[in-house]
């Protein structure tokens, strides 16, 4: 990448990895450049995403974890990857953002994003929560649980999935409310427009309920708080530079790889 003429940008953390990369801060970075390479795991591209989407930056991921089901390829093609975005010979996948913010009492505390899903969920073992759900102001259902995810299509093959909850295809609009393990019989998993919003009032009085964005950001819940979650302004822009499509990625990470 430098021989060609760029302007290549590292975190401080990684400052000492080129001397002649420019070391700065992750918020700069994502200002400063074109386009930004994960290399990780899916966990890292999702906490790359939740910045990157503020300053609509694209990121391109390198598998470097397990399942990789975010990256658009294995290590052993990120050089290729990498020489086809400085070539022009990609594409870019603009992904559905949740946003989710917390009203306590009259108060509206700061707004959260998140790539894969919002999940509500009691931090303690073997103790259910009690939630109730409206959807645009219509009420939907009150339950015990050991709590609840809001996904979307991206996330729908996360822990949407282990949960039951239906796969979605990514280039949707779309939104599911997925119960974690409900104690009720009739309780099924849900999928509403984007553009719905979904409030959800915690009605259990615990210490260790809690919201969190992309199972990595979290915030304490108290009884009679209200978690409201919505489509983002903000998308995730993911540079795809092969021709794999959607369901031959769900076919060849979620049906053919055996653990």
């Amino acid at each position: 990448v430098l021989k060609k003429g760029c302007e290549v940008y590292l975190s401080e953390n990684f400052s000492d990895v080129h001397p002649d990369a420019i070391a700065t801060s992750s918020s700069e970075i994502y200002k400063s450049v074109d386009f930004v390479v994960v290399i990780g795991g899916d966990g890292t591209i999702l906490r790359v995403a939740r910045s990157a989407a503020i300053f609509d930056t694209p990121i391109l991921g390198i598998n470097f974890g397990t399942l990789g089901y975010l990256a658009d390829v294995e290590k052993i093609n990120a050089i290729d990857a990498i020489e086809k975005v400085l070539n022009g010979d990609f594409t870019i996948e603009n992904r559905m953002m949740l946003e989710p913010y917390v009203e306590r009492g009259c108060v509206s505390h700061e707004i959260n994003l998140a790539l894969n899903e919002v999940c509500i969920t009691n931090s303690v073992c073997s103790r259910m929560i009690k939630l109730s759900v409206e959807v645009n102001g219509e009420y939907f259902d009150t339950f015990r649980a050991d709590g609840i995810i809001v996904s979307t299509p991206t996330g729908s093959t996360a822990y949407n999935l282990s949960a039951g909850g239906p796969i979605l295809s990514p280039h949707t609009e779309l939104m599911t409310i997925t119960h974690i393990c409900p104690h009720t019989l009739y309780a099924r998993p849900f999928v509403i427009d984007g553009n719905d919003v979904v409030r959800i009032r915690v009605q259990s009085n615990y210490n260790n309920v809690q919201m969190s964005c992309d199972g990595q950001s979290t915030v304490q819940m108290k009884n009679d708080d209200v978690i409201v979650v919505k489509k983002s302004r903000y998308v995730t822009r993911i540079i795809k530079t092969t021709n794999m499509n959607f369901y031959d990625i769900l076919r060849r990470k979620m049906v053919e790889v055996r653990i």
